[in-house]
């Protein structure tokens, strides 16, 4: 079934066309749970009909979660007419972007959140890049219930650590991010995900930042996903919308 509603909230961004895009979408029946996604770097979350946190949404909603899909200020929004070239969407979309600027975007997002939910239960959830920052907005926002890891590491592979110092957002994130973020993070509950098959992150790296992360040991869960790749799409190098569904049900056994 889905979301029963939706609605697109623009707010004041960092760069580009000076926009962040919060999309919220509400289920048939709420469980008082909203969920704030944000996607990782050089990527998108809105409704438009193949992006992955549309469907993400509709998954959420349809076990009572509210849906909040953050969208970060860049200069071109049709990623899709890129197709393959990635190359050329980061430049024209990102480039100059610093890691403050995606994070201080995010962030607006999550406190129009919490300035519309009033007291209801927020919980973040990010993929990759998103997971940083949701792990420092919680640093910072002590009302942030749980957090949601999705792909998120602290080194990546060798062949991708590479090009870190010349990519937009990325260049300036260990330089910006202090080291002492983690250890104010405030949430009685994690969740982390890592595909086995994820091309970004080894697993070592994830299990460090998941470890890393003070909460009790009981309040910790990390699964890792078969044959998922880094950005919960693939599996076993074909397309697969079921990753989602199997993450939000891992969820819902683990928290409600």
């Amino acid at each position: 079934m889905g979301f029963i509603s939706s609605e697109v909230i623009k707010l004041k961004g960092t760069f580009g066309d000076g926009e962040v895009r919060l999309c919220r979408c509400e289920p048939a029946a709420a469980n008082g749970v909203n969920v704030v996604l944000l996607h990782g770097v050089h990527s998108s979350a809105n409704l438009s009909r193949h992006n992955k946190f549309r469907h993400l949404a509709d998954v959420l909603a349809d076990s009572g979660f509210a849906s909040w899909l953050v969208e970060t200020s860049r200069r071109v929004r049709d990623k899709h007419v890129y197709g393959s070239d990635m190359a050329a969407w980061i430049r024209d979309a990102f480039s100059g972007k610093t890691f403050p600027q995606e994070q201080e975007d995010a962030f607006a997002g999550i406190r129009e959140v919490f300035r519309r939910v009033k007291k209801q239960r927020v919980w973040l959830w990010g993929f990759s890049l998103g997971g940083i920052i949701a792990l420092s907005a919680a640093a910072v926002l002590p009302a942030v219930e749980k957090i949601i890891l999705s792909g998120t590491g602290l080194v990546s592979f060798p062949n991708v650590e590479k090009y870190i110092p010349t990519t937009p957002i990325l260049s300036t994130l260990r330089s910006t991010l202090s080291p002492d973020t983690i250890q104010c993070v405030k949430a009685n509950g994690l969740i982390s995900f890592r595909g086995s098959k994820d091309e970004v992150f080894p697993e070592s790296s994830c299990r460090e930042l998941f470890n890393a992360i003070p909460l009790p040991p009981e309040a910790k869960h990390f699964f890792v996903v078969e044959g998922s790749d880094h950005s919960m799409r693939m599996r076993d190098s074909k397309a697969c919308p079921q990753i989602m569904d199997e993450m939000v049900s891992c969820i819902v056994k683990t928290w409600l």
